[in-house]
């Protein structure tokens, strides 16, 4: 399963159902863009090293965007960002998903549905 970015931020945030759905999942992954989204939440460089030594603790892959990925990508902003306001960060951890027929698991559920063939998991924070 591919984390988006927002799933890792309720984590940070103390979400229970976040974290539990991360430690749940055996096989963890996000994108590049994943990645380069999140470290401006962090504070400092000591929330930058914590991130990344629970990315290495719990195996995460991080997908590199290629010049597949980037295609793809390229076709989803060309078709969906006048009719759906598909923005550059979406269409590219969209088709990394696609690219690694993985299931993009996401609280932003509007900013994907309309993309055939990717598969959705559609998470939705407990209330704490």
């Amino acid at each position: 399963m591919i984390f988006n970015t927002n799933i890792l931020i309720y984590a940070d945030r103390g979400v229970e159902s976040a974290k539990q759905l991360i430690m749940s999942t055996h096989q963890r992954s996000i994108s590049a863009v994943t990645y380069m989204e999140y470290v401006p939440f962090c504070r400092n460089k000591k929330e930058l090293a914590t991130f990344e030594k629970m990315l290495q603790a719990l195996q995460f892959t991080i997908h590199e965007v290629d010049h597949g990925i980037s295609y793809h990508a390229r076709q989803l902003v060309r078709q969906f960002a006048l009719s759906h306001s598909i923005e550059l960060g979406d269409a590219l951890i969209a088709a990394t998903a696609m690219a690694h027929n993985e299931l993009l698991c996401t609280g932003n559920i509007k900013h994907f549905s309309q993309i055939n063939g990717l598969m959705l998991d559609h998470y939705q924070p407990d209330e704490n």
